[in-house]
């Protein structure tokens, strides 16, 4: 019974190092670790887009956290819906308080998650409990009033062309009226260039004015 209980005892040890040591290994290839060693910031929107808890956050397209929490309120001042998502981040990063921050999605309909473009102000820097203003993302409905409401304009445009278009065409059509007209004689024009008599009558005036260019200047005195 004494070697059987030894036997067992050192079965459970063996056991018990090898669930120690695949749990090690587990952890260490999820790069999980127990501790996590950072601090909180919010973000504040209109509009989160359909971000969810524990979508990641990006500093510069680097993972650095993800979203802890999300609160939906109301702006009594403002009199707008009110979206408050806390935001833990490591220790490390970095972000400026004039930084850039949104709701991104990898690819059209991938995974949400915060994106943080970092600014400027170094000097200045988030920390635990800090609040940070978010650029609101458009929705679907509003990208569905902007493409009517560009189509729309759009129809105004093409309808002022098409209005335009045939007016040119009309003043075209006279114009080739007239040179038709012009062609064939008729009108002042045509009988302008192609009828001989008013032809020889103004060259015979002409004429006239470069052989006694005084009668420019002479005026017939009127009947009384």
């Amino acid at each position: 019974m004494a070697d059987k209980s030894g036997f067992e005892f050192k079965v459970g040890i063996f056991v018990f190092i090898g669930l120690i040591i695949l749990v090690i290994f587990v952890l260490m290839i999820g790069d999980f670790r127990l501790i996590n060693i950072g601090y909180n910031f919010k973000v504040k929107f209109k509009f989160a887009n359909g971000v969810k808890v524990s979508a990641p956050v990006r500093l510069s397209g680097v993972e650095v956290g993800e979203v802890r929490k999300i609160t939906v309120g109301y702006n009594v001042q403002t009199k707008e819906p009110e979206v408050i998502i806390s935001v833990w981040v490591k220790k490390d990063a970095m972000i400026p308080s004039d930084s850039r921050v949104w709701v991104n999605m990898l690819g059209l309909l991938g995974e949400k998650y915060i994106e943080i473009i970092p600014g400027s102000n170094y000097t200045s820097l988030l920390k635990e409990g800090s609040l940070i203003r978010g650029e609101d993302p458009i929705s679907i409905q509003e990208l569905t009033d902007l493409s009517r409401q560009i189509a729309l304009e759009a129809q105004g445009v093409i309808k002022n062309v098409a209005v335009t278009l045939d007016k040119l065409n009309d003043s075209l059509d006279s114009l080739n009226t007239i040179l038709l007209n012009a062609k064939e004689g008729k009108g002042n024009l045509g009988k302008l260039f192609f009828d001989d008599a008013l032809y020889n009558n103004i060259e015979e005036m002409f004429s006239e004015l470069k052989k006694h260019p005084w009668k420019l200047l002479y005026r017939p005195k009127s009947d009384r």
